[in-house]
């Protein structure tokens, strides 16, 4: 009998000292692990307001720049809108004066104006997308892509064409014409046949709207297909320059802030077609009002 308390009492005694150690122990990684989590939420602390500080330099950056671009803006208009009178004011007073190559290079020089007017309305108007904020409402694309085709203003060898209905979208209505009014100036800029052809299609594809222009002008090597959408970038000599190198990138900019794609396929001296997609959400609906052609 007393043997058998004994054992109970020393039994008892070693599993209290086991359950003390097993204790202790956990206490200690317990401990080890507050550590590392305390350590873990002062990083992340410190991250927080890394990452605070980094938002707000950088929406002081995106304002500056927008500033920026205002001030240039205003300071590059002035002395171009001076040159360009200046320029017409000897066009004119001393016509009888210039040989022909004087009013070649008169006019070079107020093409260039004109150009570099252009440029730097294009780059204000690639500043403005994304920061100037409109209210979104929903737009027929089948009455804004008729008047951006009257904006336009193809002329007599080149005819618009819409091929399909275009759907009610979401956005902010500038910007869709921008994106519109961007893709269809280049192709009636750049076409180089006496009877050019652009078409306006429209298909629903995955969840998205998938638009397309495509047009029967020179085409576009394979090498270009992405240094097009870059800025300033053209595929014309900078002496022979059409057009800025802004539009198609301000396309670019527009149609992935609202989650889409942009794209260009094309053959050399066998035209282009641009597709950019635009998500469908769930209370757009389609338009079906009269197909839209226009010739002008």
């Amino acid at each position: 009998m007393d043997d058998t308390i004994a054992k109970r009492k020393w039994v008892g005694e070693e599993l209290r000292e086991h359950l003390e150690e097993l204790v202790e122990n956990r206490t200690v990684d317990l401990k080890k692990s507050n550590e590392q989590l305390q350590m873990k939420i002062t990083e992340y602390k410190k991250t927080e307001q890394r990452q605070a500080q980094l938002l707000n330099e950088l929406t002081n950056v995106n304002q500056e720049l927008e500033n920026f671009a205002y001030v240039i803006s205003h300071e590059l208009k002035a002395p171009l809108r001076g040159i360009k009178t200046l320029a017409e004011w000897i066009s004119t007073d001393y016509a009888d004066k210039l040989d022909e190559e004087g009013k070649a290079q008169i006019q070079l020089l107020l093409d260039r104006v004109a150009w570099m007017g252009n440029l730097v309305d294009g780059v204000l108007q690639y500043s403005r997308v994304g920061r100037v904020k409109e209210k979104r409402v929903h737009v027929s694309l089948n009455e804004l892509v008729s008047e951006v085709i009257d904006m336009v203003a193809p002329p007599e060898n080149i005819a618009i064409t819409v091929e399909n209905k275009l759907p009610v979208v979401e956005c902010e209505e500038s910007q869709i014409i921008q994106v519109f009014q961007n893709l269809l100036s280049n192709a009636v800029k750049y076409m180089d046949k006496p009877q050019g052809q652009i078409r306006i299609g429209c298909v629903d594809e995955d969840g998205f709207w998938k638009f397309s222009v495509a047009d029967n002008g020179p085409g576009i090597e394979e090498r270009n297909f992405e240094r097009i959408f870059q800025v300033f970038q053209t595929l014309s000599p900078r002496n022979e320059a059409k057009g800025t190198g802004i539009g198609l990138s301000v396309v670019k900019k527009i149609v992935e802030m609202y989650g889409g794609g942009v794209w260009v396929e094309s053959e050399l001296n066998n035209g282009s077609t641009f597709f950019f997609t635009f998500p469908r959400s769930h209370n757009v609906v389609r338009n079906d009002t009269q197909l839209l052609t226009s010739s002008s």
